[in-house]
């Protein structure tokens, strides 16, 4: 072996070395900035279903008293908002061509395609220990104190 190369792969292992030890203190520390992140941007985190519970593509859930479309498509998932931005009625999903409708206003949102009138505002999604939850963003009003 040249002493190029024996350099070399002393400097890999001692890397490799490093890191495999310091790499759990680093994911609780992750796991802490995540956390104290959520906290101040006022994200509360809700268990929406176990990872293998999904049966449909496009499903209505309630969640914390809000209705929250969940859709799926492949392996990406995603929430929105259930209620029309327009009027604040309550979307009525139609699963078979995967839209959603306001019939109060006529509005209508494909999920598939991604198209519409209607504007949702989507939620963040995260897996934890084998189930999906969602992020709902608490705003103070001007005034109000944790104290």
């Amino acid at each position: 072996m040249r002493r190029g190369d024996f350099f070399k792969e002393m400097g890999n292992s001692l890397f490799q070395t490093v890191k495999s030890v310091y790499e759990p203190f680093l994911s609780e520390d992750l796991e802490k900035i995540e956390v104290a992140t959520d906290r101040v941007l006022g994200i509360t985190w809700h268990p929406i279903m176990k990872e293998y519970e999904f049966n449909s593509d496009l499903e209505m859930k309630f969640i914390n008293g809000k209705p929250v479309i969940v859709t799926r498509i492949g392996t990406n998932m995603q929430a929105v908002d259930g209620v029309c931005p327009v009027c604040s009625n309550i979307i009525i999903l139609t699963t078979l061509y995967s839209t959603g409708k306001c019939l109060n206003c006529q509005n209508e949102y494909n999920f598939k395609s991604q198209s519409g009138d209607l504007q949702l505002n989507s939620y963040p999604i995260k897996l934890k220990n084998d189930t999906y939850l969602i992020g709902f963003q608490e705003y103070k009003r001007q005034g109000d104190s944790d104290a």
